[in-house]
């Protein structure tokens, strides 16, 4: 089962219930219709709408729009609400719920989300050839003495654990989990695709993925190398659109031949500012040069491709000793590495190593090593040095 909350909207319940009750054009056939439930004064309107007679639709949804014009005149506020609530809980292929387990289902799904007996609904089941799901909709306002609101905090979660409970409780197959996808919402053509291919829609799987390389990357204090390499572990790839200044402005992402940008992902968190300031990704402009040589990098071109090892040439200077250290590391930032070396030096040799520059941090010189020929280091100068080296 899937469950999917549509966006909430203000006014009247007119064009949802309408809906639901099959009077206006869907994206779907449907060849059967069947009320499950509802707690309204109004008498069920199906039969009637299935004559082509609408006055007891129009009796039912007076009834929804009356509740907001009580609110507002019992608390007398001018503050914009939403109270039109639409849910749908569909199916896989194959499955069927009867009208009595629909009626528990649907109770136990409103129950976890926060309505009660004082909140309106109602919930209508279509039949679209051989998958069945039900339309719900409801009235956040209750009917109560100060009309207060069903909270909306955290409902996706909240739907997303109650779905599962209905699963197990009708042994009904479970549907994939949109874990780590931060709410993404799923338009309705998406879900019937997913439910008919038993998988994630395509924004989901990706956001998935994505989430699980900045988690990765954030574990080791990464930075965008690490992100692009745990991405490219998950197949998904990157392109980066550059500023005036040859530096990164925008992102997008890529899975399956598909492209899509990381604003229309989740603008919140998988643009480029949003990732290396929010999401703690760091990156450094002047690595910029290198960092387009990774991305272009692709799974399969990994056997072709020597193995890229990285070693950092550290030499420091301390009266008329000259010190060289050579270090190995798949971290491009070895701030940490470098004052430990420090340390660990100034103790066992009794000499001092204070770094010059900005912030006591050493000078960043990159040298380009080519195997077979001989390297030349800059004479009497501390300094740090990378150097890249092909190996077969």
């Amino acid at each position: 089962m899937i469950g999917k909350i549509f966006p909430k909207s203000a006014g009247s319940f007119k064009n949802r219930i309408r809906y639901i009750f099959g009077c206006t054009k869907h994206d779907h056939g449907i060849s059967g219709i069947r009320t499950i439930s509802f707690n309204t004064m109004s008498k069920d309107p199906l039969p009637g709408v299935l004559q082509g007679n609408e006055a007891d639709l129009a009796e039912i949804i007076k009834e929804f729009d009356q509740i907001e014009t009580l609110r507002r005149f019992s608390i007398d506020s001018e503050k914009a609400i939403k109270p039109v609530f639409h849910a749908m809980l569909s199916l896989r292929p194959g499955e069927s719920l009867t009208t009595p387990q629909w009626r528990q289902a649907v109770t136990k799904y409103m129950t976890d989300l926060g309505f009660d007996e004082t909140n309106q609904y109602v919930a209508v089941m279509h039949q679209d050839k051989d998958h069945q799901h039900v339309h719900i909709v409801a009235n956040r306002i209750r009917l109560n003495d100060d009309f207060s609101m069903v909270r909306d905090s955290n409902e996706r979660s909240i739907s997303l654990e109650s779905v599962s409970g209905i699963e197990d409780r009708f042994n009904l197959s479970k549907a994939p989990k949109p874990k780590g996808t931060w709410g993404v919402s799923i338009t309705h053509a998406e879900l019937q695709a997913s439910i008919r291919d038993n998988d994630l829609p395509l924004k989901h799987k990706m956001i998935t993925k994505i989430a699980g390389a900045i988690e990765a990357t954030n574990a080791q204090d990464g930075d965008m190398f690490d992100f692009v390499r745990a991405l490219r572990k998950q197949k998904v790839y990157i392109k980066l659109t550059l500023n005036d200044d040859g530096q990164p402005k925008g992102i997008s992402f890529e899975f399956d031949g598909k492209h899509i940008s990381g604003r229309q992902l989740k603008r919140s968190r998988l643009t480029w500012h949003k990732l290396t300031t929010q999401e703690g990704i760091h990156y450094d402009p002047e690595t910029i040069s290198e960092l387009q040589v990774e991305i272009v990098r692709r799974d399969q071109d990994e056997h072709q491709r020597s193995e890229r090892l990285r070693y950092f040439y550290l030499l420091f200077e301390g009266g008329a000793r000259r010190i060289p250290i050579k270090v190995k590391s798949n971290n491009w930032r070895l701030d940490r590495d470098v004052k430990a070396i420090l340390e660990a030096l100034e103790m066992l040799l009794g000499i001092d190593l204070t770094l010059k520059g900005a912030n006591n941090r050493p000078s960043k010189y990159y040298v380009e090593y080519i195997p077979g020929q001989p390297l030349v280091l800059p004479a009497k100068k501390p300094m740090e040095y990378e150097f890249d080296s092909l190996h077969p």
